[in-house]
């Protein structure tokens, strides 16, 4: 019995450390679960905080940017003036006009004159900013004295970007209202004032796209104002014109004409008056008479 009873004794001892070592097993196993979800974790924040890094350094470069003012290439407009004494005025428009297609440009208007002492052309050149100095220096190649010169530019950016700007908001106002148009179910006048707003703003817009197409023609072409002129031998100009023998008796007829027209239109506007006349005079010894007797 005491055999038994120790043995019942150690076999109890036994399943009680092998339950206490199983519970330790368990233990263990939780542990290394939870030492890997730890350790996932960690990667996890390790990664966002490397993208957290990242963003954080895009932040900041954004924000030196934005500290950083980066001006827009400016938008010139460039005009140039040039008063030119050439020896043929002819010669050197013709000159002129193959100089401008040279450099990729055209004449875009011409003003021939002529006074007593000189002869005159004026021309204006479009030509791209490129070959602006360029086409200047050569035409002044061909004068023989440069009376003046004068270079204007004028500075258009902040207005441009104005410009764009309103025509961008405006462009966003009306594509709203044709939403609220398009999704509108209530009265007419609602309708109604819709459909004028946005008329409105429509002619805005136009005028905003008309005002930025001449902005952009004028930055894209500069303009080159050449006047030439040649110096002549001094005339008289004609005090009087004295007209031909010929058409001095052409206009007499057309006169007399215009005479006889007035005239008979002239009877035939007063006849009422002129049918009282006649019958007065026709009736004038009877009215006479009848008078006389009225007087006596």
């Amino acid at each position: 019995n005491e055999n038994n009873t120790k043995v019942e004794k150690d076999n109890l001892i036994s399943d009680r450390q092998h339950e206490l070592a199983m519970s330790e097993l368990k233990k263990a196993r939780i542990s290394n679960q939870q030492a890997l979800i730890e350790k996932k974790r960690l990667e996890q924040e390790i990664v966002l905080a490397k993208t957290g890094n990242e963003r954080a350094r895009a932040s900041e470069i954004k924000a030196v940017n934005t500290r950083i003012e980066i001006k827009p290439a400016r938008k010139m407009i460039w005009k140039a003036y040039l008063d030119l004494q050439v020896e043929n005025v002819d010669a050197t428009t013709s000159q002129i006009n193959a100089l401008s297609k040279k450099y990729g440009g055209f004449v875009s208007s011409m003003n021939r004159s002529s006074t007593d002492y000189e002869i005159s052309n004026e021309l204006v050149i479009r030509i791209a900013y490129d070959a602006f100095d360029s086409l200047m220096k050569d035409i002044k190649k061909t004068s023989i004295f440069t009376k003046n010169v004068k270079v204007h530019s004028t500075d258009v950016t902040e207005e441009y970007i104005d410009v764009q700007s309103r025509l961008k908001t405006k462009k966003e106002v009306r594509e709203r209202y044709i939403k609220i148009l398009r999704e509108k179910t209530g009265d007419v006048k609602d309708v109604i004032a819709a459909e004028e707003a946005i008329r409105k703003i429509t002619e805005e817009i136009e005028a905003k796209e008309g005002r930025l197409r001449y902005l952009n023609d004028q930055i894209a072409l500069s303009t080159v104002h050449v006047r030439i002129y040649q110096e002549v031998e001094y005339k008289d100009e004609p005090a009087i014109y004295v007209k031909p023998y010929s058409k001095k008796i052409v206009e007499g007829l057309n006169n007399g004409w215009t005479i006889i027209t007035g005239f008979i239109l002239g009877i035939v506007n007063i006849w009422p008056i002129m049918i009282v006349l006649g019958l007065v005079i026709w009736k004038r010894k009877r009215i006479f008479g009848i008078l006389r007797r009225k007087g006596k």
